[in-house]
C-alpha cells in the first residue's frame, strides 16, 4: 500500500510540473509533419545577462586582457617628444611590433607588442632590454593579435589533394 501511495503522489509532483505551452494534438501534429518540438522555458535574467555581456564586449571594442611591454615613462616637461622620440626609435628596429603612445596625466607611455602570454612578452622583452634598458612587462587591454596565415596557393592545394596527404 505505501508503494501504491508513493507511485501516486509522484506521477502527481511530475504532472503538476510539467510545462507544455502546446495542445497535445499540436505536438502530435507537428511530429507527423517530421517537425520536432523543442520547448525552452528560462528565466528572463539570462537574457539580461546575455545583453550585458553584449554591451561589455562592445565597449571593450575587440580588445583583449594581455601583456605588453613598457619601453618609456616620463611625466617632464618634453616628456611628450621625448616619448615620440622613442617610438620612432623602436619602430625603426621593429617594425612589425606596435607601439603605442598613452597618456596617463602627468605620465606618457610607449607601450609595445600584443602578447596573449606573460612568456611571450618575456622573450620579446629579453630582446629589447639591451635596446631599452628601462623597460619591463605591464599587463593591458591588447589588440587581437594577427593570425599568421599560411596558406598554400592552388597548385600546392592540387597536388596534395591528388597525392591523399591532407
Amino acid at each position: 500500500m505505501k508503494k501504491f501511495v508513493t507511485i501516486v503522489f509522484t506521477m502527481l509532483a511530475v504532472a503538476a510540473f510539467a510545462q507544455d505551452s502546446l495542445s497535445v494534438e499540436e505536438i502530435i501534429a507537428r511530429d507527423q509533419e517530421g517537425q520536432g518540438v523543442v520547448v525552452i522555458n528560462q528565466d528572463a535574467r539570462i537574457a539580461e545577462l546575455l545583453e550585458r555581456h553584449i554591451a561589455i564586449n562592445k565597449a571593450n571594442e575587440g580588445k583583449v586582457a594581455g601583456w605588453r611591454v613598457q619601453i618609456y615613462n616620463s611625466s617632464g616637461t618634453n616628456s611628450r617628444s621625448e616619448a615620440q622620440n622613442a617610438r620612432k626609435i623602436f619602430l625603426s628596429k621593429y617594425p612589425d611590433v606596435g607601439a603605442y603612445l598613452i597618456y596617463q596625466p602627468p605620465f606618457f607611455k610607449i607601450r609595445v607588442g600584443d602578447f596573449r602570454t606573460k612568456a611571450e612578452a618575456y622573450a620579446f622583452y629579453k630582446k629589447l632590454i639591451v635596446d631599452f634598458p628601462v623597460s619591463y612587462l605591464v599587463t593591458d587591454q591588447i589588440n587581437f593579435p594577427k593570425l599568421i596565415e599560411s596558406v598554400p596557393n592552388n597548385k600546392d592545394l592540387e597536388s596534395l589533394l591528388q597525392e591523399g596527404n591532407f
